[in-house]
């Protein structure tokens, strides 16, 4: 009887032991994709982010040479009475 007893609660120890291993290994194949997309989705966008940083920081160093300053006045061209438009007659 004891030797019976003995068999009964390894067999209940391997029962609740492979359990508890299955339900573990339930949650983490639940969890590995969500993990998985997650991650793909924050690299995607530290990846745009850092893009846009970049290209705004390009324009913001290379624009602003290229425009024209405001503190100089352009000269106008107007034609004055004693000059005559060559008309190609």
């Amino acid at each position: 009887m004891p030797h019976r007893r003995k068999l009964i609660r390894q067999h209940l120890n391997t029962a609740i032991s492979n359990c508890i291993q299955t339900g573990w290994l339930i949650v983490i194949s639940l969890f590995m994709p969500l993990i998985l997309f997650v991650t793909v989705v924050a690299s995607v966008g530290i990846g745009v982010i850092a893009a846009y940083a970049a290209v705004i920081g390009i324009l913001q160093a290379c624009g602003r040479a290229s425009q024209q300053r405001p503190t100089e006045a352009k000269a106008r061209l107007v034609l004055v009475p004693t000059q005559n438009h060559a008309s190609g007659d």
